[in-house]
């Protein structure tokens, strides 16, 4: 795993204000970034708002960033258990 940092411009993000992540590779940084940001911002506006382009910077050594587009899509889990 290496470090990525990613940030959103569409939310006003530079590289300065990016999240470090630890991940595989861009893909996997950018769809941690998304799930953190539609959980912690309780709103859930990637998997209801289409998504939205991020940037994915490998931190070591540094690359240049990539621009990736995020989507999502809610799912519905069910479980049953002996009650």
């Amino acid at each position: 795993m290496k470090k990525y940092r990613v940030w959103c411009p569409d939310l006003g993000s530079t590289a300065e204000d990016g999240r470090d992540i630890m991940a595989y590779d861009h893909e996997d940084a950018a769809c941690i970034w998304a799930r953190r940001e539609d959980v912690e911002s309780a709103d859930y506006w990637i998997v209801q708002g289409g998504g939205t382009t991020v940037q994915v910077q490998v931190q070591d050594p540094p690359g240049e960033p990539k621009s990736l587009r995020v989507t999502g899509e809610p799912s519905i889990d069910y479980r049953a258990r002996t009650a």
